[in-house]
This record gives C-alpha cells, structure tokens and sequence, in this order.
C-alpha cells in the first residue's frame, strides 16, 4: 500500500486498530473473542482501501488516455481553425481546479454546426492511433454526434457489447444549431429529434426505459412505426429536423439536440460561447465557451459546490471492461445479442450468448 504525508502505513495502523477497538467495545460480548474480531475488521477495511487505491489507480489511467484524446482534438482544431469548447463535468473540472473532477471518467466537447461538419470531412487528419466515429464514417454506428476514440483500447459501455463497432476509450463531440427563441417551437424541436433518436436508437437494440410511463397506445403505436420505417429514412429526418431547427432560428441561441442534459439546459445564448476562450486543464491549454462562467450558471447553477457523495458518479463500467492497449478489431466484435430492442422498466434485456 503507498504512504502519502496525510496517511502513512503506521498512522494508517493505528487508526485500523483503534476503530477495531472500539468496535469490540461496542459490540463484543464475554464470548467475543478479541483478538479475531480485530484482525476480522482490519483486514476488512484493509482490503477495501486497497481496492479503492487500485481503482483510483486505473481511473487516473483513463483520465490521462482521454486527455491524449483531448489534446489530439485540440491539435487539428487549432491547426484547421476550428471552434471547439469543453463543456459538462469538462468544464466544472477546468473552472473548479484546472483539470479533472476526480470521480469523472469522460471528456464532452462541443463545436458549431459548421466547425463539427468540417471536422467529419478531416477525419484523416487525425493521427493512426486515434478514430473519429460517426454514422458516416462507420457503418453500423448511429450517433447524432461524434466520439474520437483511441485505436488499441476498450471501454466496454453495456449498451454497445451487443454491437460490433469500435469501442475504444473515447470522447464526446456535440454539435451545436441555431434554435429559435420562441419556447413553444423549441419544445418541438428537442420533442421532434427525441422522438426520431429514439426510433434509431429502437432498432440498434440500444434503448433504454422508453416505455416507463407510457400509454399502450403510444406503445403500439411506437413499435408499429419503428418496424416500417428504415434505418437511412430515420437518419435522412434526424439530420433533416436539425437543418428545420437551424431554418426556424434568428441565430440568437444555440441547442444540443444530442445533449444529455434535455431541454431547456441544453439551449443558449450565442455569445455566451462566442469563439471560445483558452483555460487551463490538467496542465494543458484547451478551450472553453467565452463566457464559461455564465454558462456553468446557466447549466448547473453553484458549480463550484460540490454535490453529495451518492451523485459523484461515472460511466461504471465494469474495471475488467476498461483495456489500455493491445486491442485489436477483432477485440470489438459482438459479445452477445439481445432479443428486442427495450429495456422494460424494471426487467433487464434479453441477452443471448454468441456461439464459439
């Protein structure tokens, strides 16, 4: 176990026997044996620190790979002039202490419409250890926006194992359109794209509780359309509602219609991203929407107040699903398949194992 100034083996010792101690105290009886209850919580707490640390370990591991991602999107931005920003936990990480959040195991990124579609055609700019996916530049891949992944690695998402695209450690890229300023058709806009992804998302066997509080109507009728429409008419009106969302704007504000967060956070003023200002990030120059300050307001209200602990949350991908180098196309082949395209509210997919 590795000592640090705050918690050397010894203090860490003593602070083990003292809380077996007192444990006895409180819950031994005459019966109790002492000296096995004692050793029984030590090497308890022991193994878990341990595991923490190994944890801790792998996940700094991952950070470190994503910001060689990272620095990779920055490289052929800055050489081609294009606008990219670091955006969610990102950016609070950047704004709160100049790098990673500790507990975050992503990296999310946003560019301008134009900007994110030049990048898609300077796909080969990109180093050989580095993929930019998208439904163009790989079959099987159906996403609205953008991963950068790096070639040789894994990071096995549950959603994906049923598929055979590439699964390497990555980055979000998001593109941002133009939206109008009248509420009612903002609404229709994200409602309209929700609804379209979530066909596409439908028959790649990828959704998660879309049924949670729907009508069987609506359920009917969902699945009706989802069999009869095809996969190239259901991107053609994905791309087609954002062209619509654009077309319907005064170029005021811009949406991510592919942004987790939904609507309305997901909407704002053009010049609170301006063209970008530089911000220091884990040592390293990248950057952030001009007014970043604003905007994490705007996101996320207090950003500097640091949520409870049962929020800090990541990906939780399983540890043995996270490979740093050594994997090959062969290594993102399908693991399984699933027998539907949902997962019902409370009842996990159906998985069928793949023959050897």
């Amino acid at each position: 176990m590795s000592n640090n100034e705050n918690l050397t083996s010894e203090n860490l010792n003593f602070l083990l026997s003292t809380a077996a101690e007192a444990a006895f105290k409180a819950y031994g009886t005459d019966t109790t044996d002492k000296t096995e209850l004692i050793s029984f919580i030590e090497n308890e707490v022991k193994e878990k620190i341990e595991a923490k640390e190994k944890s801790d370990k792998k996940l700094r591991k991952l950070q470190k790979t994503e910001l060689e991602i990272l620095l990779e999107l920055d490289r052929v931005c800055r050489k081609h002039n294009l606008r990219y920003f670091i955006v969610g936990g990102t950016l609070i990480g950047a704004a709160r202490g100049g790098g990673f959040i500790p507990w975050d195991d992503d990296i999310d990124v946003s560019m301008p419409r134009e900007d994110f579609d030049k990048l898609v055609k300077l796909k080969d700019e990109f180093s050989d250890n580095f993929f930019l996916q998208t439904h163009k530049t790989e079959k099987d891949c159906y996403f609205f926006y953008a991963k950068l992944r790096k070639n040789g690695t894994y990071f096995g998402e549950d959603k994906f194992e049923h598929t055979g695209i590439h699964k390497g450690i990555f980055m979000d890229i998001f593109p941002l359109d133009y939206i109008s300023d009248k509420g009612f058709i903002q609404k229709l806009c994200f409602k309209s794209f929700s609804l379209i992804n979530a066909f596409i998302c439908s028959k790649k066997l990828t959704s998660e509780f879309l049924y949670k509080n729907m009508s069987l109507p609506f359920i009917v009728t969902f699945r009706l359309i989802q069999c009869i429409l095809p996969l190239p008419l259901l991107y053609g009106l994905r791309s087609l509602c954002a062209k619509l969302t654009s077309a319907l704007s005064n170029k005021r504000l811009v949406a991510s219609l592919a942004g987790f967060h939904g609507y309305p956070k997901e909407i704002a003023p053009v010049e609170m991203w301006g063209n970008g200002t530089d911000i220091e990030f884990e040592g390293k120059t990248v950057r952030a929407p001009e007014k970043y300050k604003e905007f994490l307001n705007h996101m996320f209200g207090d950003y500097m107040q640091l949520p409870p602990v049962e929020e800090r949350i990541n990906h939780t991908v399983a540890e043995e699903n996270i490979i740093f180098e050594g994997v090959t196309k062969d290594g993102y082949k399908p693991k399984f398949k699933r027998k539907r395209s949902h997962r019902y509210y409370g009842v996990d997919y159906d998985i069928i194992p793949l023959e050897k």
